[in-house]
Parts: C-alpha cells; sequence; structure tokens
C-alpha cells in the first residue's frame, strides 16, 4: 500500500476517483477512493487475519506499514543470483558507432493519431518542425558526417536499414541520434498516409541497452535532400553577433536568478526602462478614451509554461482553424493564431531555452487598425482588438503593420483544398464551432480572445442581473495548459488574479519600447542557478571584506 507523499497539484483529480464517481453516479471527492480501499479491505482482508485489533487499528497499522503479511508460511529468502546481473552494459563495437534511440512522438504517438491533422501541424517544441520525423543530431557529429540540415542519412542498426532526413539540433549528445516512432504509415487516412518515414523497420528482434535504444548503429550520409517544414527558421546562436541572443536585448524574453530577485525584486522592471528609446511618459500618437468598465487582457507565466503545445491546439480547435499542408508551412502560410516562440541562448553543445507563447496582443493603440483602409478591424469598448470577417478585403496592410506577426490570413479556402476536402467532409462538418464563423479566402484572422467565450458571459450576467465576472470567461488555451501558464480576466478589477499579475515586479510587455501598450503581460523567467560551494578552499577573509566595503 503506498500514500502521496505530496499534496495534489492544481486543482487535479485522482484517476481512479473520477471512475468510481462514474460508475455509482456520485459526486467526486478526495476521499472516495480512500473510503472504496478501505471497504474492500474489512471486506476482503480483515476477516482472513484473524486480527484481534478492531478494524480501525488493522487499516491505520497497514497504512503505518505500507504492508501487511497474511497467515502464511513466509518465502524462504534467496540464497543464490545470476551472475548475469553483474554483467557490464553492452559497448561500442568502434568509436564510429552511433547510439540511435527510438521513442513515440510528442502529438501523433506510436502512430495512432497519424489521422489527426491538427496533432500533425503541430510544431515540435524544440526543433518547430510539422508533417515529418527526422533524425536528430548534434552539431558536431553533424561536421564530422558533413551533414546540413535536410540531408538524408542512412542508419543500420544490425540488419535493418532505413534512410531519414536530417535535423541538427543543438544540445544533443554527440554520437547520438534520436528518432520519432509513429509516421511512415501506409494507411492512416487522408491525412496521416505517406507522412514521414517508417522507424519501426529499425526495431531489431535482439535489443540493445533498451528495447528501442541501439549502441551500435552504423550512420552515414546518403546524399540526399529532403526539405522539412518548420515554423521557425533556426539561425546560429552564437556566429553572428547582431543576432545572438538579440531576444534579451530587444526585451523580447527577460529573464534572472533567484538571488538577483531576492536582492531586488524590481530588477525586471528597471531593465525595461533601460531599454526604452524614448521617455516612459511619451504620449501615443492616437488619443483613445479610458476604459470605464470592463477591459480584458492576459498574463503568461514563462516560470510555468513548458512548451507543449496544448494550448495551441486548443486554439485551433475551439476556433476552427484549419490546417494547411506541409507545402503551406514551407511558405510560411501556417494558419495557427497562437505560436511557441523558442529561443536558445548560451553554445550550440549545451544551449539553454526560453518558451513564449505569442498571439495577438490586443494592443490599446494597435498599428494594425490605423492602416486597414476598410475598418476591418477595430477597438471595443472592452479592450478588444477585433476582426469583421465580411468586412475585409484582404489588403493584409495590417499584417505588415503588427510588430508581433501573429496575424494569418488566408491565401485559398483550406477546408475545401487539404485533403480534397477532407477537413469539412460529411461527417467532420460537424465537428466545426458553431458558435465561430469559418473564414474562407482573401480574409484575414487573429486571436479574438475567444470573444465568443466573452458574449456567453455577457448573455449569462444579463439574464441573472447581475455585472459581468472576469473570472468566468476562460480561453480555450488557458483552459487546456496543464502548468496553468496563462490567466485571463478584468484587468480593470483591482482584486482579480490577471490585475495582480499586471501589477508583479516580473510582469512585462514584449516590445514595450514601440508604445502600443499591449493587453498582454509576461511574467518573467527566474532561474535557479546552481552554484557549487568551494568547501575547502582558504579565504582570506579581510580581503573579503575589504572588497565588499569597496563595493558598498
Amino acid at each position: 500500500m503506498q500514500q502521496p507523499i505530496i499534496a495534489p497539484l492544481y486543482n487535479t483529480r485522482q484517476k481512479e476517483a473520477l471512475l468510481l464517481g462514474w460508475k455509482d453516479n456520485k459526486e467526486v471527492n478526495e476521499t472516495i477512493y480512500r473510503d472504496y480501499l478501505a471497504s474492500n479491505w474489512e471486506k476482503a482482508l480483515y476477516p482472513a487475519m484473524g486480527a484481534a485489533a478492531p478494524f480501525k487499528k488493522f487499516w491505520n497499522s497497514a497504512l503505518h506499514d505500507g504492508v501487511v503479511f497474511l497467515n502464511e508460511k513466509p518465502e524462504a529468502a534467496a540464497t543464490a543470483f545470476s551472475a548475469d546481473a553483474f554483467a557490464s552494459a553492452p559497448k561500442m563495437k568502434s568509436s564510429n558507432d552511433f547510439a540511435v534511440l527510438l521513442q513515440g512522438n510528442n502529438t501523433v504517438g506510436d502512430g495512432r493519431f497519424a489521422s489527426n491533422g491538427w496533432l500533425q501541424e503541430l510544431p515540435n517544441p524544440i526543433s518547430k518542425i510539422v508533417w515529418d520525423n527526422y533524425a536528430a543530431i548534434s552539431v558536431q557529429s553533424a561536421a564530422d558526417l558533413g551533414l546540413n540540415t535536410n540531408d538524408t542519412v542512412d542508419i543500420t542498426i544490425g540488419s535493418k536499414k532505413q534512410t531519414f532526413p536530417v535535423y541538427i539540433n543543438p544540445g544533443m549528445a554527440d554520437k547520438t541520434i534520436e528518432i520519432s516512432l509513429g509516421y511512415g504509415r501506409t494507411a492512416a487516412g487522408a491525412i496521416g498516409t505517406g507522412v514521414g518515414v517508417n522507424a519501426n523497420v529499425l526495431i531489431a528482434k535482439n535489443p540493445g541497452l533498451t528495447e528501442r535504444f541501439y549502441n551500435n548503429a552504423s550512420v552515414s550520409a546518403a546524399g540526399g535532400k529532403y526539405e522539412l517544414a518548420t515554423t521557425q527558421e533556426h539561425y546560429p546562436i552564437d556566429s553572428d553577433p547582431l543576432l545572438k541572443e538579440i531576444q534579451f536585448r530587444r526585451g523580447i524574453i527577460r529573464q534572472g536568478t533567484v538571488d538577483e530577485y531576492k536582492k531586488n525584486p524590481k530588477f525586471i522592471k528597471e531593465a525595461g526602462h533601460k531599454m526604452d528609446l524614448q521617455p516612459i511618459n511619451t504620449p501615443p500618437v492616437y488619443d483613445r478614451e479610458g476604459f470605464t468598465g470592463y477591459k480584458w487582457g492576459m498574463a503568461i507565466d514563462l516560470n510555468k509554461c513548458t512548451g507543449c503545445g496544448a494550448c495551441v491546439t486548443a486554439c485551433n480547435v475551439e476556433n476552427n482553424i484549419p490546417i494547411v499542408g506541409k507545402d503551406q508551412v514551407i511558405a510560411n502560410r501556417e494558419m495557427m493564431w497562437m505560436r511557441i516562440d523558442r529561443y536558445y541562448y548560451g553554445t550550440p553543445d549545451s544551449p539553454s531555452v526560453n518558451f513564449q507563447p505569442m498571439l495577438c496582443q490586443h494592443c490599446d493603440y494597435a498599428p494594425c487598425e490605423n492602416v486597414c483602409p476598410v475598418a476591418a478591424t477595430t477597438h471595443s469598448e472592452d479592450g478588444l482588438n477585433g476582426m469583421a470577417y465580411n468586412r475585409c478585403v484582404g489588403t493584409r496592410y495590417c499584417s505588415n503593420n503588427c510588430p508581433y506577426k501573429v496575424r494569418r490570413f488566408n491565401y485559398f479556402d483550406y477546408r475545401d483544398r487539404v485533403g480534397d476536402g477532407i477537413q469539412y467532409a460529411e461527417p467532420l462538418n460537424l465537428m466545426a464551432n458553431p458558435e465561430v464563423t469559418v473564414r474562407s479566402r482573401g480574409v484575414m484572422e487573429k486571436c479574438t480572445f475567444c470573444v465568443q467565450r466573452i458574449m456567453k458571459e455577457r448573455q449569462d450576467a444579463i439574464q441573472e442581473g447581475r455585472g459581468v465576472i472576469g473570472a468566468n470567461v476562460k480561453t480555450a488555451c488557458q483552459e487546456a495548459c496543464p502548468a496553468y501558464a496563462i490567466e485571463f480576466g478584468n484587468i480593470n478589477d483591482k482584486e482579480s488574479t490577471i490585475a495582480k499579475y499586471r501589477e508583479h515586479d516580473l510582469g512585462y510587455s514584449v516590445l514595450e519600447e514601440i508604445k502600443v501598450m499591449p493587453n498582454v503581460t509576461y511574467m518573467a523567467k527566474l532561474r535557479n542557478i546552481y552554484e557549487p560551494l568551494n568547501i575547502g578552499e582558504k579565504k582570506d577573509h579581510g580581503k573579503d571584506e575589504k572588497k565588499t566595503e569597496e563595493h558598498k
């Protein structure tokens, strides 16, 4: 018997409790599974024990010990063991061998979800590649083999051989290749058939270190080319001084250490003021009346975000966002309203990474609104940057003028184009959210802060004779985030969670210096850097104290 060692994280439920609640049509609570176990032990085990103590005492003893011995003769202790248990793991046959790891994909799994276009087009958190698997290899190993991203490579394990496209992945261990399973299926419907390369052919009858980890693989350049589709181009992180760590110099990503925060909690905001290209109180170009009622805003905690992309898929499903296919992604025409930007810093051999969800910032002084010739994008009284689809004529001026590059243009009627209209063929047309318009060719679109859910709260408030409650509105991305990194609500309500996030010392806006007043607040990332203690080193404390005084 085992017990939990920590309290539940967030508002989670135990799967056994859910099953019992559904089976008996009972309300799920924290004790339903424990009560079920205790009842079962009282009926099945307690009588067989022949214990003189009452059941409650017996139960508490079982919880304390974690185990109960029935009235049976204990088995004799083992007096022999197999010498194979001390055998060393298989060693590489030569220095030219590679270790190859085959593992399930983070979206399509082992291939069972290959027919789901939304998952096929969800970028990998690190490589940002869609619609394919690949052989991920380190920078040094690729150089040794004369490989670049989009080259092909032959991988041989025993008598099994397969060819894969190459992706050079910073941070990979040398002489190691990682490949996702679940691709290369031959009967996965209109969406999944023929996508990627079948890595299952490499699974050998005699496994290596584990069933899917082989350390005696032969790898050689195949001499071919295979274009991978990625939603975020990766530039060298250390070769060009103009690009190196530009995300920090532009204030897109802000981070620090826990020690810095303890010494000066306002160090993030102070750094932001230093980056401003104009005085903090510079008046905007256009006047806008204040939002006296409620005003919607979002906060995203970069300390919690894991880059998984669940928010992206939730947004796609909620807002009827189509898939466009690999060729259109290569042409930079993906339609996702929300994206997860991945930023490297450090060295290619040992980089660190930051993830940042990016969506329409619903700026108070939105540059997109000023350039639209037909007023298809306007500002609402509650702070939303809205889109009138039937007014849009597709000039794309708004996309050109958006500093965050979060607007998407329908170059085709994707619902009728991909897979001969498979996205909305019967009965898949019924999966569309009836509260959201399905857009057509020539129309610009973007994040709406799930305005349909805001409208639902307005209607409920009118019906119930009350005011709008910001906490009642949950955006699709907010609901789907497993780390609770996203908050949404009325920022004019000073007691709300979102308002407290906006006032937090770690809060900042992306590209604050251009003064567009975005309504998405990011919480700067704090890293708890490990600094080893120099135990045993002799120090001249007098000199240390003198330096401290001089520093003061």
